[in-house]
């Protein structure tokens, strides 16, 4: 079983990277061999643009994949979005670096700042996603929706290798459900084993309810990570941790790699065990602390995730 372990970058809870720095860290991402670099998205408050962040790392990269984790979907009109992600796929050189996954956004606000009522958000997701495969697809592209409508509308250049593959996030029934309808892949955070696996049957189920072969490999973790041997501060961040996911601090370390690099591996081996093959371990520490972390996942934790 290969297991493929990715990084994410965010700013709402760490502080904003210098440009160079956010340069040192996707370059040092590749030279260390990790998989890909996942930036959080947030409409309002402490962020970068993300599209204009993972085309610095384009630029300044060669191998490594990227994608948001995950897209405010909702937020963002599919027509720009569809031409952002066309554009990504091109300056990255047009071999599949980029994935999309996609979301509601943990924070109903977020939507709210830019006139989409809470109710519209999970209609505008999946016709939003319809709309992205379509002008991905062909040119002349005209779509009459309950949300979005155009006539004869054509993005070129368009992903070379034709649609991005689009993974769903979430954890909850509702969100199962959406991959099994019309996702590429499931990306669920704040999440345990147990829960993982129990997610995969049910996915597994709704997906030969609706007769889709659902590859139960083409899922992955997303898990808040620090990893330390000061349990004084590991205690802290998995507080912080506990108040960003909306989950009881009783219950969050079991959802989130966070303490020793023993421990971590340890809590990856069992979502490992559940099923589970690819990783997102999204450090929480300062810009000046990104690469030392990321450093110590591939010196103590990659070589020991099978």
């Amino acid at each position: 079983m290969s297991v493929k372990i990715g990084i994410g970058l965010g700013t709402a809870r760490s502080g904003v990277a210098s440009p160079q720095q956010l340069c040192d860290y996707a370059e040092r991402a590749e030279d260390l061999g990790i998989d890909s670099v996942w930036l959080s998205d947030r409409i309002t408050g402490t962020q970068l643009d993300i599209t204009a962040v993972m085309a610095l790392i384009a630029a300044r990269t060669r191998r490594i994949k990227m994608g948001p984790a995950v897209l405010t979907m909702p937020a963002h009109h599919p027509v720009h979005v569809a031409r952002a992600y066309a554009t990504l796929d091109h300056l990255s050189g047009g071999c599949g670096r980029v994935i999309m996954a996609v979301g509601l956004g943990n924070d109903p606000r977020q939507c709210a700042a830019v006139g989409i009522a809470a109710e519209e958000r999970g209609g505008r997701m999946e016709e939003g996603v319809a709309v992205l495969r379509k002008l991905w697809s062909a040119p002349h592209v005209t779509h009459q929706g309950r949300y979005y409508q155009f006539e004869n509308l054509t993005i070129e250049p368009r992903p070379a290798r034709g649609p991005l593959d689009v993974w769903i996030g979430g954890r909850t029934d509702v969100a199962l459900k959406r991959v099994a309808r019309y996702g590429d892949g499931w990306f669920p955070s704040f999440i345990t084993p147990g829960e993982y696996a129990a997610g995969m049957t049910r996915l597994l189920g709704y997906g030969t309810e609706r007769g889709r072969d659902i590859d139960p490999r083409e899922a992955g973790v997303l898990l808040l990570c620090h990893v330390t041997d000061d349990r004084a501060q590991a205690d802290a961040i998995l507080q912080l941790v506990a108040a960003a996911g909306a989950v009881p601090s009783d219950s969050i370390a079991e959802r989130a790699a966070v303490g020793p690099a023993g421990e971590c591996v340890e809590r990856l081996q069992r979502f490992v065990a559940a099923g589970c093959t690819k990783f997102v371990l999204f450090p929480i520490c300062p810009p000046d602390e990104l690469i030392p972390q990321i450093e110590t996942y591939a010196r103590e934790i990659m070589p020991r995730v099978k």
